[in-house]
């Protein structure tokens, strides 16, 4: 009888492991404090906390507004969230020029 395969590949176990949950922003997240979380993330070169901030803008925001005002696509909008992105400067201050004419027009 011939021998079966199996994979000699340990098996890992996810039990007793934190379960990841997803963060939905509050009505308390203000633009003026994302607006300052991300421009001190960037001047302090933390990326992921300027990633998470633009998740938290898109979360807040319909994305269609967003794109309608700063001319980026959705596709670009989602990128510049992913871990491994790097999006440029242009794109960088048309989300912060989005931020600042949202929070002056509620002012």
């Amino acid at each position: 009888m011939p021998k079966t395969k199996t994979s000699k590949k340990p098996v890992k176990s996810s039990s007793g492991k934190a379960k990841a949950t997803n963060y939905r922003p509050g009505d308390d997240v203000s633009l003026e404090g994302l607006k300052e979380a991300i421009v001190e993330a960037l001047f302090e070169a933390d990326f992921d906390t300027f990633k998470g901030c633009i998740a938290i803008l898109l979360e807040k925001y319909d994305y269609r507004e967003i794109t309608k005002e700063t001319g980026l696509s959705k596709t670009t909008l989602y990128r510049m969230c992913d871990p491994t992105s790097n999006p440029t400067m242009e794109n960088i201050g048309r989300v912060l020029h989005f931020i600042e004419k949202q929070v002056q027009s509620a002012a």
